[in-house]
């Protein structure tokens, strides 16, 4: 049986909740700044509000990703200080429970947290990234099959076979359908024309083939311009009755290609076979060294109004190593041997906040008296 100690009984629920309501609040946000551009491209092409649900979905793990280790900063500061101001960690101290478990405490966390990352960045995010693409598709292609083969007073302009129709909208009241004009312009100059104003879109059959029935054509043709004669083409016309053109939904819609892109594909712990391994380690190494400057910055909180200012300078000190050191080890991932990469990135990362920590961790047990 596992045995949870005092300091993780009094500092993981506050910290665990306010990093979840954090999270939830970040993602919020930015799923309300993308739902506009959301619903706009989803009502284009015929999706209602569970498809922009989806969508959202979609995009809420690399929001995640991204405020994972800011989350941790901010909930840890917060719950180690409310533990500190209310004495209960000097409880803990005349029990002799020592300065070092809040430490320890921290690298939990932020362990634990950094596997939450690469679990996140390394195989959720490019799944999602990949469901989101396929769903857009899915949806567009959805969005022109009904366009083709149901009848309503639109307009619309589709290319099957090379050649452009245009079907118009009715004009006679009781009309399902418009014209059906149809276009082929051939590389030599030569042009095919068409117009049906009785027509209509059969399928799918057996074999998922659709054709589009003319009952009552006139077709036009022309040959190619002769520019050296100066002479006008002629046009031959034809009329013709229960004709139609066969065609295959691949041939008109944009299939989506299932085939995954590089960066949907889960993370190979390669750093030569996978580029993103630089980046992805980097952001993980970011929530310990989250976890730690927590509690430097707790440490460093005095009497003073300066105390205000050390969770957003720790805050501004994440956000740079975030942005630093992903572009650093992702330029180094794979020149340099694995083991000395970890290892110099561990000591960046971790090394400067747990120095301060060790230096002046005992007083992280002490409340701060007479703060202004």
């Amino acid at each position: 049986m596992i045995r949870i100690g005092p300091v993780t009984r009094i500092l993981a629920l506050p910290t665990v909740a306010r990093l979840g309501l954090l999270l939830a609040l970040v993602v919020a946000v930015f799923l309300a700044e993308s739902f506009t551009t959301l619903m706009e491209e989803a009502l284009r092409y015929g999706g209602g509000s569970a498809d922009v649900l989806v969508l959202l979905m979609f995009q809420a793990p690399e929001i995640v990703d991204l405020a994972l280790a800011l989350g941790v900063l901010i909930a840890l500061f917060f719950a180690l200080s409310e533990a500190r101001d209310r004495g209960e960690l000097v409880i803990l101290a005349t029990s002799g429970v020592r300065w070092t478990r809040v430490v320890w405490f921290a690298l939990g966390l932020g362990f634990m947290g950094g596997v939450l990352s690469v679990a996140v960045s390394g195989f959720v995010v490019p799944a999602a990234r990949y469901a989101e693409r396929i769903t857009m598709a899915e949806l567009r292609s959805d969005h022109i099959l009904r366009e083709i083969i149901s009848p309503g007073p639109r307009n619309a302009r589709q290319s099957i076979n090379r050649m452009t129709f245009i079907a118009t909208p009715p004009t006679e009241e009781g009309q399902l359908r418009g014209q059906l004009l149809g276009f082929q312009f051939h590389p030599d100059g030569s042009w095919r024309a068409g117009q049906s104003r009785d027509w209509d879109v059969d399928g799918p059959d057996e074999a998922g083939g659709y054709r589009i029935q003319l009952n009552t054509t006139a077709a036009y043709e022309s040959p190619r311009i002769d520019k050296d004669s100066g002479e006008l083409p002629w046009i031959s016309t034809i009329r013709v009755r229960n004709t139609g053109v066969d065609f295959r939904m691949e041939e008109v819609l944009p299939v989506a290609k299932k085939a995954h892109r590089d960066n949907e594909k889960p993370l190979k712990f390669k750093p030569s076979a996978d580029p993103r391994f630089g980046e992805v380690m980097a952001r993980a190494l970011l929530v310990p060294m989250a976890a730690l400057l927590a509690v430097a910055a707790v440490l460093a909180s005095g009497k003073s109004f300066l105390r205000f200012l050390t969770l957003p300078v720790a805050a501004v000190f994440l956000l740079l190593f975030d942005v630093l050191g992903r572009t650093l080890l992702r330029d180094f991932a794979g020149g340099i041997p694995f083991g000395q990469l970890a290892g110099f990135a561990a000591l960046t990362y971790l090394g400067p906040p747990l120095i301060f920590t060790l230096m002046r961790g005992e007083a992280v047990m002490l409340p701060v008296r007479g703060k202004t």
